[in-house]
């Protein structure tokens, strides 16, 4: 039979890593004691027909692997031990059957032998086993002298249509006694839903009970060593890393290629129970179809996900166009498409691993090198696939023999092939590289933390806990940081004649290097002798100049915007703005001279503007961060909403902010005049 390879088709680029080999232990099967050449090999005619001689006792096994006859289809009366098979041809059940002159077929097939048993001294009754191996999803049905002795699960019982393809098991049966004429008559009837090119049955062994008993315990040890340890192994190796992957993911939750890494590994870990639940004939072969090719695409969704987030690569549009088309695997395979499906199959093969690998090699190229790691592995571990996938396809529409297929090798017990080698450095590489992306970006955390802790003393300097308190004016302030440590901050001053000095500014930037912007700002105004609001920020901004100056005079982007206002006992109020916000006086906006901002040019000229506050006057400085607020929608704050809460208290406004979607810090200095 053609070997099965509709699975292989459907994503092999997993299926070693799912199934790759493992040693299992299991011993050789006992040396065959002496059999006379005679008995395997002579033939003896019974009323013209061929008749193999064995011993009516044996001690050991005998394999029956010639003398076959075969045919092609399907009739109840080929297994009555008095049919005439004689026109049938000769086969051997070690050698494929295209390669003995059949074509290929699919449906029923039967094989007859005849044995002639020969009484040997002080041998009792008949007594003699078979031990029969099915070749591949191969279903059997035995006769012994036209009497059903065993049949496999998936064998349909008279209606077709219950039949079922199943990964077949060894088995064995007894023969207990003879036709009249002393011979016994072995009819097997073979049924599978695929193209037949090896033959069914791929071994029979004839011998005592006790031997076949040991031989069938060896071979469902090498049947679980082959179809089973390996996958169930392999299950739990990538359910590890899933389990890893989503530690990492709960460790750091800004990094959402771990969590797409364990879903990734998840998948891997459902195809290996899969694969392991048809190796051991739990699962029929249509179910394993669906199985494994919604399995396949969520692999491949998956997969596409964990690169594009991993590599942090901008071709989001195409991966998800992909994904989209490989939604069509599962479906092409609902609607039994068989030839387009394959088509498919192999065409997305190689768009995968293509996709995968630019993404990769872009990555490398923008400097990542963790992705360079993870390239040569995963192009090493895609060629060694795709040969095999290539040589499959062809060798199963017999373009090249079949002898040119993928090869396993042997270690031993152990079986691999070069694509096994290859995904485990591929594994290997991605292991390594994901836990080295942890512990450098656990450390970059430290550092930022670290940071944020500094940045945070810095801030406490900035924003005074405590307002000066005034028989003239009642004061109140609310700052909301959005994360960390921003770039706000604001002074109040009682000066010495009672006025009030009030600077509400906003550098830059966030983290460490803003807040030590804004406190060399503060610093600078504590030490400023003149508080003229024009004079004060004309100096700020020479001082914001210097600290945006890096060493060797190298210019660093920074720049601050600031408000500056002097209010006096008698409600005079004279104000000078760099950029900043304008104050809004009872709900309405001050019109103030537009200039620029702090640490721009140099020698800037600030325009100062004077006003004159009223009894029970609210005067409200405010940052960006309320304007800019923006809710689950992408609508911002904006300029009408507020100056319909401007004369609120502090906290009033920035909590209404906040509520509405804070993307920024926000700060807040309201001040409510009431002259003694």
């Amino acid at each position: 039979m053609k070997t099965f390879r509709k699975m292989a088709a459907r994503l092999p680029l997993w299926l070693m890593l799912a199934c790759f080999p493992v040693p299992n232990a299991w011993t050789q099967p006992p040396a065959q004691p002496p059999v006379s050449s005679a008995a395997t090999q002579n033939t003896v005619d019974v009323d013209n027909r061929e008749h193999l001689v064995v011993p009516s006792a044996i001690h050991g096994t005998i394999k029956l692997d010639n003398a076959w006859r075969f045919h092609t289809g399907d009739d109840p009366g080929w297994a009555d031990p008095n049919f005439d098979d004689s026109a049938w041809p000769k086969v051997g059940l070690q050698t494929s059957l295209l390669d003995q002159g059949f074509e290929t077929y699919s449906g029923f097939g039967w094989y007859r032998l005849r044995l002639k048993p020969v009484p040997i001294p002080d041998s009792g009754a008949l007594d003699l086993s078979l031990f029969v191996v099915p070749h591949s999803v191969g279903q059997l049905q035995v006769f012994i002298n036209g009497t059903e002795a065993a049949r496999t699960q998936g064998m349909p019982v008279g209606n077709l249509s219950k039949a079922a393809m199943y990964q077949s098991g060894a088995f064995t049966l007894p023969i207990n006694r003879a036709s009249p004429d002393g011979s016994v008559v072995i009819a097997i009837r073979s049924w599978a839903n695929a193209d037949i090119s090896h033959g069914l049955v791929e071994k029979v062994q004839l011998g005592d009970s006790a031997s076949m008993a040991e031989t069938l315990d060896m071979a469902d040890s090498r049947r679980w060593g082959k179809n089973a340890i390996a996958g169930i192994l392999a299950s739990l190796l990538f359910l590890c890393v899933s389990g890893l992957a989503a530690t990492l993911y709960l460790a750091q939750r800004s990094h959402s290629e771990y969590l797409w890494l364990a879903l990734l590994c998840l998948s891997v870990t459902l195809r290996g129970v899969g694969e392991t639940a048809w190796g051991l004939a739990l699962m029929p072969l249509h179910v394993f179809d669906i199985y494994s090719v919604w399995a396949s695409w969520l692999f491949i969704f998956t997969t596409l996900e964990f690169i594009l987030r991993f590599t942090g690569s901008s071709a989001r549009k195409p991966v998800r166009v992909w994904q989209t088309v490989a939604l069509l695997l599962p479906i092409t395979s609902m609607l039994h498409f068989e030839t387009a499906f394959k088509y498919i199959s192999l065409a997305s093969q190689f768009v995968f691993c293509g996709l995968v690998a630019v993404m990769l090699f872009r990555a490398w190229r923008r400097g990542r090198g963790e992705a360079g790691v993870m390239l040569l592995p995963f192009l090493l571990a895609a060629t060694a696939d795709s040969i095999n996938i290539l040589l499959d396809f062809a060798a199963n529409r017999n373009w090249i023999g079949a002898r040119f297929a993928s090869h396993i090798y042997h270690l031993g017990p152990i079986e691999y092939s070069i694509s096994t080698v290859t995904y485990l450095i591929f594994l290997g590489s991605l292991i390594a590289v994901i836990l080295y992306r942890f512990v450098r970006v656990s450390q970059e955390e430290q550092r930022s933390a670290a940071e944020i802790e500094a940045a945070r003393s810095v801030q406490a300097l900035l924003i005074p806990t405590q307002l000066p308190s005034s028989r003239n004016f009642m004061l109140d302030s609310a700052y909301l940081p959005a994360n960390g440590v921003g770039g706000d901050f604001f002074q109040v001053l009682p000066l010495k004649d009672d006025s009030m000095l009030i600077v509400v500014g906003d550098v830059s930037g966030k983290g460490l290097q803003a807040a030590m912007n804004a406190s060399t700002l503060v610093g600078a105004l504590r030490n400023e002798l003149s508080h003229d609001p024009a004079t004060v920020l004309s100096h700020l901004n020479q001082v914001m100049l210097g600290a945006t100056s890096g060493p060797g005079g190298i210019a660093v982007a920074g720049f601050a915007t600031c408000l500056c206002a002097r209010i006096y006992t008698n409600g005079q109020m004279t104000i000078a703005n760099a950029g900043h916000l304008s104050p809004y006086r009872d709900g309405r906006e001050l019109e103030l001279a537009a200039c620029l901002p702090l640490g721009v040019i140099p020698n800037v000229e600030y325009e100062q503007s004077t006003f004159q506050l009223n009894h029970g006057d609210r005067l409200t400085f405010l940052s960006d961060g309320v304007v800019e607020a923006t809710d689950q929608k992408g609508e911002l704050f904006g300029f009408e909403r507020t100056q319909q809460v401007s004369h609120e208290p502090a906290r009033y406004i920035a909590q209404t902010a906040q509520r509405f979607g804070q993307t920024d810090d926000i700060t807040v200095v309201s001040l409510y005049f009431v002259p003694a």
